[in-house]
């Protein structure tokens, strides 16, 4: 039966400690069905993903500090929404008064990204762009334009109409991951995305259902498998995990969604929330299994369990 989370936290349970750190060994990721809060107002839907967190630190990945570790993927299904993807043009990728695009909007209709916003030279150029989108060779996102529309004009190159041909008009550095390439916008994936930040190979990118989906790596890797049948959760097996003031090496840990009946909603930079909010169950091999609500509901102070 469940204990809480605080009176579970108070025991030293056999597999755990913190004394000394050992190099830290690769912790084994497996994520299902999760909704990932990456700040920013940015969601990353996560319907699958198999890998493990690379650390730089021998003590290993802690969930106390999200730029810790790199989600190094295997194998990722993964979507966003375009209020996602607005957010993370509008707060992540173009701010600072320099940014040479603001108050972007995407939407998306039928199998194409719309993008709208401000162009900056000099002065601001509202445009309106309907973009297909696929993978560069290197496994960047190209959005290709198919239809533009600058100053109440429309033009097949529009940009070159107004002398704003967009390579020369985003002079970007690169920081987020964001180039141009002629009238093309080229996207790694892994670069714009605010933490925790995840590395792979993008292998297949489509719409579907009104989401921009990614696919990362091989769809046959294989994964490691949670110790009990559950849809929505989190697990980490293997290596050393540090959380609060604890440190689980040979790590064995489970979260699970309490409402199954949606994904489970997790933030990693306020975890502990939903740590406190939820229940815990020792595992006969010294695993911990967590069942958690969904982070807002965590935050409100509501913590809802299955029906």
């Amino acid at each position: 039966m469940g204990v809480r989370i605080r009176s579970v936290f108070a025991i030293v349970l056999l597999g755990w400690t913190a004394g000394p750190y050992a190099a830290a060994a690769p912790v084994a990721a497996r994520m299902r069905n999760v909704v990932l809060h990456m700040g920013y107002g940015v969601e990353l839907h996560i319907d699958d993903l198999r890998g493990h967190f690379d650390s730089s630190d021998p003590a290993g990945p802690s969930f106390d500090d999200i730029n810790s570790y790199v989600v190094a993927l295997d194998y990722a299904r993964v979507a966003m929404t375009p209020a996602s993807l607005t957010n993370l043009m509008n707060q992540y990728v173009f701010v600072g008064d320099d940014a040479p695009i603001k108050k972007v909007a995407i939407s998306i209709e039928g199998d194409e990204l719309v993008q709208s916003g401000e162009l900056k030279k000099g002065v601001s150029v509202p445009f309106k762009m309907h973009a297909s989108v696929s993978l560069a060779p290197d496994g960047r996102l190209r959005l290709h334009p198919t239809s533009m529309k600058a100053a109440g004009f429309v033009s097949k190159r529009v940009l070159d109409f107004f002398g704003l041909e967009l390579e020369k008009l985003v002079k970007m550095k690169g920081d987020h991951g964001v180039t141009a390439e002629g009238d093309d916008l080229l996207l790694e994936p892994g670069r714009m995305l605010p933490p925790p930040h995840m590395r792979g190979r993008a292998t297949k990118t489509w719409i579907e259902n009104g989401r921009l989906m990614l696919q990362f790596g091989n769809p046959a890797a294989k994964g490691i498998e949670p110790p009990k049948p559950v849809a929505n959760y989190m697990y980490y097996r293997g290596g050393t995990l540090r959380f609060g003031k604890l440190t689980m090496r040979d790590a064995d840990l489970l979260l699970v969604d309490a409402d199954p009946r949606d994904p489970f909603d997790f933030s990693p930079a306020k975890y502990e929330d939903q740590l406190i909010a939820g229940t815990s169950k020792n595992t006969r091999v010294h695993g911990l299994i967590v069942t958690m609500p969904d982070a807002n509901d965590a935050a409100k102070g509501e913590a809802r369990t299955s029906r």
